[in-house]
């Protein structure tokens, strides 16, 4: 049938690489007909689609004569695509699909009307299918600060704008050109404050087959400049980081911006942050903050959590690009469109290979294999690729099998983790051979064992959130930690797919590698080379303690002494109010017990109903289809649901399991850091950078801001999120790649490695010997009296098992209890000073306490007791009236009686006085602990004698190993002066001993019931 011979219109074919299907826009009967089809349907389907659009219909008059005359009418009308520009090419047949017959310079017949077909145009919005530097752009300014009307502008009302093309020029009346802004990124100045900018994009594509291509001019408008804060978050650390690091230092930020689909939820602005004027969680408020704080670092890593999809693909990457990075991003495994970013300075690194990992999908063939593929080539690939998964993550399989609704919760949670390998740009993988040419295998020179040192992989991940949840933390760090490794391994073996188009396994979201021009679809020589590959180092932020002389099978003395070194950044939703996280310690020793007090404080964890498939977002967000609340509010209501014993928590008891990881790490701020997380209810530290001290170091910390600088709860007009930037220089050890090759030719290497061992403070986790011990306090052991308790001190400097912070909760007073009944010593917090304790009718006990503080043995002990009517126990009281021992006590103040003969304390306790000091703390676990003992227990500062007074677990870090149990109850709020000691034996009188912390508030007391004061 003979085609129309009518001049040729246009039709724009739209197919995005990424999307299943295809856009055709063509003028057909009067008006723009858009068609979307999947690329796979056959041409005969979305060609009939456009016959019965254009065959003309029939009207009501039409329709009463009779129908054989219409009949004809549509059987002529013809609809084809041609395999060229004209009706001399081939006509395509009906079975060929979308993707393959809409081609560029294709003519569609449609009736009478011929159609050019114009594929992937470049668009402005969003730059689709064109190329910013050949694009032209231009910005405009209102001409006054009232400016156009909005209804004028594109700007659309849910914060985004709308791309438009200008039909007539009175569409840019009331807009001037402003001079020199023709580049996509504009930085408005103080002449654009209450004006709308305008720009204007003319896109423009370029292809060897089409050759440059020009598209339609278009213009979308701002919201109006606002003035931002008069300082920003960062304007007291940028300072500090005018330029980025010197080469081979490396610069890295870990932020958790707060999702912009979280700030902008009603609860959100209503509860959670009703402090925050509604104005400064608008997302063109916070954006611009969060850009100028993150380029101000001059960083060459970012890691971002809660990174919004679109805030992603529409703002960060392209800005982020226009400074010099390139970034990936990668969605969490649920409906909820955020997840986490990772960005890398492309002058520093270029990316080798990345991996993305479904947390969830690590457990699910443990124990349910899943269904084979019909082929038996697939069969045999997903077997081996199940079989190499279940063995990295063998270790949980006996906590699994105990708990089915564990290992329903493990496929409830979303969690994923960005794994990036990183290469230098600076210094090349491999170098030349002398005598050919050629590229040389890695392993084969002095240089490229230098280079090993700049390779790192990055992990990214936002953990999971509950407050009874820390096992499911640990769980996670675990898995992360077993497939970084096999990541490593097989990217170095290459064995890893660096195709983004292949389908991604189990474990796997996606793969990919890219040249040094980043294109995802083509694998770099470094990635795909098995010779060619180095061992980078791993960065979560933290301690490498493995050997890195144990390399894949086949590399030992080449690769693995390359071995990359790991970065681990992110928020990992552990704080350290409430004892050493599970994720801390298992992350800072390599192994975690399976009696560590978060095993037994999650043992009763179970979701509600509504929640079972829910991803739980931190205590300031929402979670996917459970209602925030403030991280206070929920850990009371899991702390009393777990006293009310009910049924559904007991049948899901979880019980804990031994874990061990193939990594050590170092937090770069060694635990220090007061919080990076502060909204009203809660504040912590949950944002960390891991690193490995084997192969980096901290060179400096850009500090956080301190809490007076940040004055209030955040997000607030200068912070934009309810979290805080963290960031920190890190370099390489200068003989690290020469001691591994050689160790002894680096004669700093024990120096080196002495360097980087975590201090006390940043928990002490090795088990010590008795030699080992003691010298820690030698020094202060100098000038001891040798008639303290001696018989048992060589026992009390001896520990017999590793210690570790336990959160001070009612949950673990029963630990507290079991230590005393033996006879040993425990650390834990009072109203003014953290203490050690030991049971006052022990022998054994109190001869420890002296040994451990090495104290003075005429230096008396006090006792605590739960209650005012346990004083009467254990001391005459009858003198003092009733009332003022219940204003007294609890409290801060130490009252010294007459010490009753008959009293259950051992001889031990205090031998030869007659008097005895007794404390009831205004703190709940210490008095807890008492009641639950039954008995008094023995009270001093956990300190060695003569040193400071503690406040908080870490400034008593070196005697950790000689307490069976440390509770950690946070930080005291309180100076160093400890309790008032007020000495009441005297009827009628007192003396004041020690002044302490409530010297004014006991005179007043004592004076107004009547006593007077002695000297």
């Amino acid at each position: 049938m003979a085609a129309g011979s009518q001049t040729p219109q246009q039709a724009v074919v739209r197919s995005p690489q990424l999307e299943d299907k295809l856009t055709i826009s063509l003028p057909l009967a009067g008006r723009i007909r858009n068609l979307d089809r999947p690329k796979s349907e056959a041409l005969e389907k979305a060609l009939g689609r456009l016959h019965s659009n254009a065959v003309p219909k029939a009207d009501k008059k039409s329709k009463k004569r009779a129908n054989q005359a219409a009949v004809p009418a549509q059987q002529d009308f013809f609809v084809g695509l041609y395999n060229g520009p004209t009706p001399d090419s081939e006509l395509l047949t009906g079975n060929v699909s979308n993707e393959e017959a809409w081609q560029h310079g294709r003519l569609l017949v449609v009736g009478t009307q011929q159609y050019i077909i114009d594929l992937n145009p470049p668009i402005a919005d969003k730059l689709l299918f064109a190329e910013e530097g050949l694009s032209q752009w231009q910005w405009y300014r209102s001409t006054s600060p009232g400016g156009p009307s909005a209804a004028s502008t594109s700007q659309s009302a849910d914060h985004g704008q709308e791309w438009r093309q200008p039909h007539t020029a009175a569409e840019f009346e009331g807009f001037s050109a402003i001079a020199g802004a023709t580049a996509r990124l504009y930085v408005p100045a103080k002449t654009d404050e209450g004006c709308i900018l305008r720009v204007q994009c003319t896109p423009v594509s370029s292809s060897q087959a089409q050759g440059k291509r020009m598209g339609q001019p278009c213009f979308a408008d701002t919201a109006r400049v606002q003035q931002g804060p008069a300082l920003t978050a960062a304007a007291q650390r940028h300072p500090l980081t005018p330029s980025p690091m010197a080469h081979p230092g490396v610069r890295v930020v870990t932020y958790n911006i707060l999702a912009d689909q979280y700030a902008s939820r009603e609860h959100a602005q209503k509860v959670l942050f009703g402090y925050c004027p509604k104005r400064y969680l608008d997302p063109d408020y916070r954006r611009p903050l969060i850009l100028l704080e993150l380029l101000g670092f001059h960083a060459d890593i970012i890691c971002l959590q809660e990174m919004d999809e679109k805030a992603f693909a529409e703002c960060f990457l392209p800005q982020m690009q226009q400074a010099g990075f390139e970034g990936h991003y990668t969605n969490k495994a649920s409906s909820t469109r955020e997840g986490e970013a990772t960005f890398y300075r492309t002058s520093r690194f270029r990316l080798a290979a990345r991996q993305d990992v479904i947390l969830r999908d690590c457990f699910k063939d443990l124990l349910h294999p899943a269904a084979q593929d019909s082929t038996v080539a697939d069969a045999t690939a997903q077997h081996a690729q199940r079989s190499k998964r279940a063995k990295r993550h063998a270790q949980f399989e006996p906590m699994l099998r105990s708990s089915p609704h564990l290992q329903r919760v493990l496929q409830g949670v979303a969690t994923v983790a960005q794994m990036t390998l990183l290469e230098p740009v600076t210094q090349p993988y491999a170098t030349p051979s002398p005598s050919s040419g050629q590229q040389m295998p890695m392993g084969t020179s002095d240089s490229s064992r230098a280079a090993a040192e700049e390779s790192i992989c990055v992990v990214n991940s936002h953990f999971f959130f509950h407050p009874r949840a820390s096992h499911i933390r640990n769980i996670h760090t675990a898995a992360v930690m077993s497939e970084v490794e096999a990541f490593i391994d097989e990217t170095l073996n290459g064995a890893a797919s660096c195709n983004d188009s292949q389908q991604p396994t189990a474990a796997t979201a996606a793969v990919t590698a890219a040249t040094p021009s980043h294109r995802a679809d083509e694998p770099s020589s470094a990635a795909s080379e098995p010779g060619s590959s180095l061992r980078p180092a791993m960065l979560f932020c933290g301690d490498l303690n493995s050997d890195l002389n144990d390399g894949p099978p086949g590399t030992q003395g080449t690769i693995s002494s390359h071995r990359p070194a790991l970065l681990f950044c992110g928020d990992l939703n552990c704080g350290m109010n409430h004892g050493t996280p599970g994720v801390v310690q298992l992350l800072n020793s390599g192994h975690l017990p399976h009696d560590f007090w978060d095993w037994d404080f999650s043992a009763g964890f179970s979701w509600g109903p509504d929640a079972d498939e829910a991803e739980a977002q931190p205590a300031e967000t929402a979670a996917d289809g459970v209602e925030p609340m403030a991280a206070s509010q929920q850990l009371a209501e899991v702390e009393a649901a777990a006293g009310s014993g009910s049924s559904s928590q007991d049948s899901s008891a979880v019980n804990g399991i031994s874990l061990s990881i193939p990594y050590q790490l170092r937090s770069a701020d060694d635990l220090q850091s007061s919080f990076t997380n502060y909204v009203r209810g809660y504040s912590g530290l949950l944002d960390y950078i891991w690193y490995e001290p084997q192969r980096m170091r901290v060179e400096r910390a850009i500090p956080l801001p301190s809490l007076e600088e940040v004055k209030a709860f955040v997000p607030s007009e200068r912070f934009p999120s309810d979290h805080l930037s963290v960031v920190y220089d890190l370099t390489w050890h200068a003989c690290e790649a020469e001691e591994q090759h050689n160790p002894q030719s680096c004669p700093d290497a024990v120096a080196t490695t002495s360097h980087v061992a975590p201090p006390a403070s940043a928990f002490m986790n090795t088990k010590l010997s008795s030699s080992e011990a003691k010298p820690q306090l030698s020094q202060s052991a100098s000038n001891a009296d040798t008639s303290a308790p001696s018989p048992s001190a060589s026992e009390a400097l001896t520990p017999t098992q590793t210690t570790y912070p336990i959160a001070a909760l009612p949950h673990s007073s029963h630990r507290a209890v079991s230590a005393l009944s033996e006879g040993m010593v425990i650390a834990v917090p009072t109203d003014t000073l953290y203490g050690l304790a030991a049971d006052a009718n022990s022998s054994t006990g109190i001869q420890r306490i002296y040994s451990i503080k090495h104290r003075q043995a005429y230096a008396p002990l006090a006792i605590c007791v739960a209650d005012v009517s346990d004083l009467h126990r254990y001391c005459h009281a009858e003198h003092l009236p009733e009332q003022l021992l219940q204003q007294l006590l609890p409290g801060p103040v130490t009252l010294i009686l007459q010490r009753r003969q008959e009293a259950p304390l051992c001889a031990e306790l205090n031998p030869g006085l007659e008097t005895i000091g007794v404390r009831i703390p205004d703190a709940d676990f210490i008095r807890g602990v008492c009641r639950d003992h039954g008995g008094a227990i023995a009270l001093t500062s956990a300190n060695i004698s003569g040193a400071a007074s503690p406040l908080c677990v870490n400034d008593f870090a070196h005697l950790w190993p000689l307490c069976a149990a440390v509770f950690n109850g946070m930080r005291i709020q309180a100076d160093r002066t400890g309790s008032t000691i007020v000495d009441l034996s005297v009827v009628d009188a007192f003396k004041i001993v020690r002044p302490g912390v409530s010297l004014a508030e006991v005179q007043s007391l004592l004076q107004s019931n009547g006593l007077r004061q002695i000297e």
